[in-house]
Order: structure tokens, then C-alpha cells, then sequence
């Protein structure tokens, strides 16, 4: 596997790396071109705006300067005078007022003409105030005030020009930027953006009025800034800016041009993702690119490795199962190759594995029962010091086995049982034989030297490694489940199982054996005596066990006696 990882992971991943740096590199330029020419596009759009709206302020201008080209049309009679105002209102209808000044700034009688719909007489007067304003020495060019916003009504400019060279007297008129709004209303840019006119004081003169309110101070909005600035710098230059403006997801891509005259700005807003379409769409492109070209890099490097590291995988299978103890495993490899001779060699040598395997089976069965004999052959020859005993050591091995298996242990850890049930007692052949034979009861210094065995048990089989947890069975046999026991007064769980099922193994047999102090118990006897040490001195659960290990050997199919014989104390 390591092999295959290997391989794969450096076929993948100089397929990968080519693949990427040429994705980079077209992503990074295709995407530089695709900005500058959206950016581009947005700063060609605006001029286009710009050119509009300067063309929608040209027209009502060029109507009303054409009376400076009236042939000396202060001199006229004043009914003619008074009919060329009233062509220009008539003509133009975004202009709401025309009035002629002399050249010292007085208003002529009669010289002034207005629409009574669009301009009410309230505020020809302000009309007239700012048309005085914009008189005096200067340019002989036409002159502009600043834009006038009423609530309620569409914003109004007053621009004036003179009669004459040099001035004779002077036109003021007053503009409605309400044509300047619609004309904008119907500019869209993109799917999303708009545009609007701003004066140098930041305020919207005219736009879509779904995005944009007239009157409104707009100098706080990104986009609108950079606009500003071009005013103060160049008020009656035609300069245009584009860049990207705002945070998150208000960012916008805004462009900004001049409008000459007026100092006027239009400013377009396009949403960035709107804007960026084509770059965003060219990033996917590549990115799908990338992604398909992954994939078939990852299917040629998975192909090209498993195909060289497929027979490896074999070898390794038949490894573990040499390794499981499955000797004689063959691999199956059928190249002419160099892999192939490692196969038939592989394979003569899991021959010769299982013929060794045999061999030392047989070697190991025969040193396993040499143990068992002499295991024994050590406690034959502590039962032979009592008749009474004689066989015990062998019955408490095998009936702490057959408890072990019906508690779901390992045939490891049962034969670890037999052996402790075997040796439970193997201590005693440290104790005197007056002691250790005698009928009757002990006293309490005998019964102290007695309590010695399970120690001096511990301390004969504690250095043969072979018999690994059987050492417990002997030090802790006489263990109480209550903790009334010794050699150490361990309580409950705290009691090595093995000692627990040999601990009721060895009271089992002793019930059922004849001893000085009693006579063998029936089944029956025997079971209602470890029924009431059930939680006492015995594991509940380890009695229950030898219950079920009785009742599937049938020991109590025989009807119970009509008194059972109780445990001599």
C-alpha cells in the first residue's frame, strides 16, 4: 500500500503541479484582461451617459442663445422682443423662464416671459436673484448658478449668457432638469447598474428614481468621491475615472465623467459580481478545467499504480496469512516476470513453512502434556498425603474448566483454570503433615500456619512463566466475595476471576467428596449449600455458571432427598 501511495501520489502529483501552473497563469492573465476590459466597458458606458445628458443640456441652450443671434434684437420694438421670449418657452418646454437684463444688471420691462404651470410667480423673483448673481464683468460665455432643489418639484438650474460683444445686455433662463432625469431613467448599466448626475456639492440632480432621490446629499457613498475630486480638479474638462468601490457585498464597480459647463458629474454603479460576469464565468471555466484535468490525472496515476503494484498486494495477503499462523498459503501471480519468480519462490517457501509448522506442533503438544503430567504429578502428591483428598486437585482442574467455558472464556484462559484448579493447593506441601492430616478440628495457631499455603502456593509457581495468571488461582482461592478471606481480604471484582471459579470449583468438590468431618452430598445437598454461599463467600455469577454447567450434564435429574445433609462447621 505504501508502494501504491507512493507511485500514485508522484504520478498525481506532477500531473497536478503542470496542470495547475498553467491554470494559474492562464487564470491570472485571462482574468487581468477580463477586469481591464470591464473596466473599460463601465468608463465607456459613463462617457456615453456623460454625452447624453451634456446633449440634453446643449439643446435647451442653443434655443435660448439664439436670441444673441436676433440682429440687434434690443432694439427691436418691444412687441417683437416679447414674441422671440415666448418662441424660446414655447419651443423648449424644460424651459420655464426667460428674462432680459440690461447691462447694468436691471431687468428690462416687459422682457420677461414664463410658464405659469411649470414656474409659479412665487418664485420668479428667486429666478431673478440668481440670474443677478451670475452678471458682472467676466467670460463672455454662458454662465451657470448652482443647481435649486424644491421639494416636490423636479431640480432647476439658471444659466445666463450676454447679448452682444461686448455685452449690450443679458438672457437668463431657467432650466428643468426633469428631461435630464428621464433621459437618465432610461439608461441601464449592465442588468443591474444606473447612473446619476451629482453637482460639486455632492447633491443628486437626476436618475432613476427607483435607485436615487433628487436633493439628496450622496457626497458620503464611495463611488461618488472619486467624482467630486475630478470637480474640484477639473471642473470644465471632459475627464473620466473608473475603479472599484465599497466593502462586502456593496461593492460596486463605478465609473464617473465630467460634464463641462455646469460642473456637473455622471456617476454610473454596477454591482461587482454583475460587472465581473465574464470574469467570474472565465474562473469557472478554468476552475472545470482544473477539474476534469484532476480527474483524468487521477485516473491514469490509479490505473498506471494499481497495475504495477496489484501482484505486491498478493504477497502481502499471503504474508498476513503466513504471519496468522496459515501455513502453506499459496499467492497466485501470473506475469513471466520478475514478480513471478517471487511468487514461485514465495510459495516453496510457505511449503516449507507448513511442513516445519507440523513438526513443531507435534514438539509442542508433547512439551504441553509433559507439563500437564508434571503439574500432576505435584498435586498427586500433595492429595496421596490424604485419602481423603486423593483426586481433588485433578476434579477442581476440570470442573473450574467447564465453568470457565460456560462464561465464555478463551481456551487459553480455561487451560490457565485446569492448571490453577490443579495447583489451587500446591502450598500445602509447605505445611507439617500433623497439620495438614489432622481429623480433627484445628486450633486457631494451626489454623493460622494453615492460611500459610495459598502464599507459599504463590511463591512455588511464581517463577514458571509458563503458567501466566494460574499463580492467582493459587494466592487468591480462598478469597471471600465479602472480603472475609485471606491471604489479603480482597472483596468482589477485586478477586481475580481465575480465583473466583476455582475458589467455587474446589467448594463444589469438597460438598461432593466424603471428609472426615462429613459425607459426600447429592447434587441436590450440595447445591442448596452453594446457593447460601451465593454472595457471600462465592461469585453470584460464577455459581450460576457452575448451576447451568450441572444442569447440561444432568446432575440433577435424580428427584431431590427429603433432607439434605448440612456442611459440618
Amino acid at each position: 500500500m505504501r508502494l501504491f501511495t507512493a507511485i500514485f501520489l508522484l504520478m498525481l502529483g506532477v500531473a497536478l503541479v503542470s496542470t495547475g501552473l498553467v491554470g494559474l497563469l492562464v487564470l491570472s492573465d485571462t482574468r487581468e484582461l477580463l477586469t481591464r476590459d470591464a473596466q473599460e466597458l463601465a468608463a465607456e458606458r459613463v462617457g456615453q451617459v456623460s454625452l447624453k445628458a451634456t446633449v440634453a443640456l446643449d439643446a435647451p441652450v442653443r434655443a435660448a442663445t439664439a436670441l444673441a443671434r436676433v440682429p440687434s434684437f434690443l432694439s427691436l420694438p418691444q412687441a417683437e422682443r416679447r414674441a422671440h421670449l415666448a418662441a424660446v418657452l414655447t419651443e423648449r418646454r424644460d424651459l420655464t423662464a426667460v428674462t432680459v437684463f440690461s447691462a447694468r444688471g436691471e431687468r428690462l420691462p416687459g422682457l420677461q416671459a414664463f410658464a405659469v404651470k411649470d414656474l409659479p410667480p412665487t418664485e420668479v423673483a428667486e429666478h431673478e436673484a440668481r440670474a443677478r448673481a451670475l452678471l458682472g464683468p467676466g467670460p463672455e460665455t454662458v454662465r451657470w448658478s448652482p443647481a435649486t432643489v424644491l421639494p416636490g418639484r423636479p431640480p432647476s438650474i439658471t444659466f445666463v449668457f450676454p447679448l452682444g460683444d461686448p455685452a449690450r445686455g443679458y438672457v437668463a433662463a431657467e432650466l428643468s432638469l426633469a428631461g435630464l432625469g428621464q433621459a437618465l431613467e432610461a439608461e441601464h448599466v449592465g442588468s443591474t447598474g444606473f447612473a446619476y448626475v451629482v453637482d460639486a456639492a455632492g447633491r443628486l440632480l437626476a436618475g432613476p428614481p427607483q435607485h436615487v432621490r433628487a436633493g439628496q446629499d450622496v457626497s458620503g457613498r464611495p463611488a461618488v468621491a472619486p467624482a467630486l475630486k475630478m470637480l474640484k480638479g477639473s471642473p470644465e474638462r471632459e475627464v473620466t475615472w473608473v475603479g472599484n468601490f465599497g466593502e462586502g457585498e456593496g461593492r460596486v464597480v463605478a465609473a464617473s465623467a465630467v460634464i463641462p459647463g455646469p460642473g456637473w458629474a455622471v456617476v454610473s454603479e454596477q454591482p461587482l459580481e454583475a460587472a465581473y460576469t465574464q470574469v467570474h464565468l472565465m474562473q469557472r471555466r478554468i476552475g472545470l478545467g482544473l477539474v476534469a484535468a484532476t480527474g483524468v490525472a487521477l485516473l491514469l496515476a490509479l490505473v498506471f499504480s494499481r497495475g504495477l503494484t496489484r501482484p505486491l498486494k498478493g504477497f502481502t495477503r499471503g504474508a498476513l496469512e503466513i504471519a496468522r499462523g496459515q501455513f502453506g498459503t499459496q499467492v497466485q501471480v501470473q506475469t513471466k516476470n520478475e514478480l513471478g519468480e517471487l511468487a514461485s519462490t514465495f510459495n516453496y517457501m510457505s511449503q516449507q513453512l507448513l511442513a516445519y509448522d507440523k513438526e513443531n506442533r507435534g514438539l509442542y503438544e508433547s512439551l504441553e502434556r509433559g507439563y500437564l503430567e508434571t503439574i500432576l504429578a505435584l498435586a498427586n502428591s500433595i492429595d496421596s498425603k490424604d485419602a481423603y483428598t486423593r483426586g481433588h486437585s485433578q476434579r477442581v482442574g476440570d470442573m473450574a474448566a467447564e465453568i470457565g467455558r460456560e462464561l465464555g472464556l478463551s481456551e487459553q484462559e480455561v487451560k490457565q483454570l485446569r492448571y490453577g484448579g490443579i495447583l489451587h493447593d500446591i502450598g500445602k506441601i509447605g505445611i507439617i503433615e500433623s497439620i495438614l492430616c489432622k481429623q480433627t478440628q484445628l486450633t486457631p495457631d494451626e489454623m493460622s500456619i494453615m492460611r500459610e499455603h495459598p502464599t507459599i502456593g504463590a511463591s512455588i509457581v511464581g517463577p514458571v512463566s509458563f503458567l501466566g495468571t494460574a499463580r492467582d488461582a493459587v494466592r487468591s482461592h480462598h478469597e471471600k466475595w465479602n472480603g472475609t478471606g485471606y491471604p489479603e481480604g480482597l472483596k468482589g471484582q477485586a478477586i481475580p476471576l481465575i480465583a473466583r471459579v476455582v475458589a467455587c470449583a474446589d467448594t463444589w468438590d469438597a460438598c461432593t467428596s466424603t471428609r472426615p468431618y462429613q459425607r459426600a452430598m447429592g447434587a441436590h445437598a450440595a447445591m442448596e449449600v452453594m446457593n447460601r454461599l451465593r454472595g457471600v463467600s462465592l461469585d453470584p455469577e460464577v455459581v450460576d455458571a457452575l448451576a447451568r454447567v450441572l444442569e447440561k450434564k444432568g446432575a440433577f435429574a435424580e428427584a431431590p432427598p427429603a433432607r439434605a445433609v448440612p456442611l459440618a462447621s
